[in-house]
């Protein structure tokens, strides 16, 4: 069993808190991992920057427009996973990234790279499963026990998530509603039908993310998946108090702790 799906046999639903690496610095991306990992994160998911996240809603848009305004290697984005990894090392890291800097770096050697790094998982928005890349890019990462972690969405149809089964390893990221990242007041109507049928069509954990912010409604969606993913709610936080320091890793441990209090039935 991967270090991924350890984590989901042991919680009933599993938070998992995202920042975008770089922003404001690499340096101080160190410094939020470890509070929102003290605050309760189960999984950390990290976004590598990029010009063109098409997934992404604004808050994230300007997380990683920030982290741009850096000097960019992937070297640094390797070097400063390493560095949470080992102030954390049993928690799972996952890199959230698009095709082309992976592609653009060999996916023999970013595999090799990221797992040395502590990385156990990837997502990539943009590269669709029945595609060549998908296939080889799955295999180079199986290789070296990282899961490679699959989108499906309202619009994906029973017959495609079949397909995305061979795959799929890890969890499923579960789009909770229709188009960017970003945080919603209300929850869409039959979420709960739509991660039900999903979890019967996969022997993997789902998770849900996208709108996901409060406390309310990470309870009310662990009823019935596997895990929460909380990306934008986090950036605005980084994004109102980054410039200083000591008040954004407590309000990052703050708001970590209050949602993994709720999941944990212990509000």
């Amino acid at each position: 069993m991967s270090a991924i799906r350890s984590v989901f046999s042991e919680t009933k639903s599993s938070f998992i808190p995202y920042i975008s690496l770089g922003d404001p610095t690499y340096d101080a991306c160190v410094d939020w991992a470890d509070a929102l990992i003290r605050g309760g994160a189960d999984i950390l998911e990290l976004g590598i920057p990029f010009s063109d996240p098409v997934a992404d809603g604004p808050v994230i848009q300007k997380a990683f427009k920030r982290a741009l305004a850096n000097p960019f290697s992937m070297e640094k984005v390797l070097e400063t996973t390493a560095k949470i990894h080992a102030l954390h090392p049993h928690i799972p890291l996952v890199y959230l990234t698009y095709f082309n800097p992976i592609y653009s770096y060999g996916f023999e050697n970013f595999a090799a790279e990221a797992k040395i790094s502590g990385i156990e998982g990837m997502i990539i928005p943009d590269l669709p499963y029945d595609t060549p890349e998908t296939e080889n890019l799955f295999h180079s990462l199986q290789k070296r026990g990282i899961d490679l972690i699959h989108l499906v969405t309202p619009a994906t149809a029973p017959a495609r998530m079949k397909g995305i089964r061979d795959f799929a390893s890890g969890f499923i990221y579960y789009v909770t509603s229709y188009g960017v990242t970003g945080e919603r007041t209300a929850l869409s109507n039959g979420l709960e039908e739509r991660i039900r049928m999903t979890k019967s069509l996969f022997s993997l954990p789902v998770s849900a993310g996208f709108g996901i912010s409060s406390p309310d409604q990470a309870k009310e969606i662990s009823e019935y998946a596997d895990g929460i993913i909380i990306g934008s709610a986090v950036q605005r936080i980084i994004e109102e108090n980054g410039s200083n320091p000591s008040l954004c890793r407590k309000k990052l441990e703050e708001y970590a702790l209050s949602i993994s209090k709720s999941l944990r039935g212990n509000r």
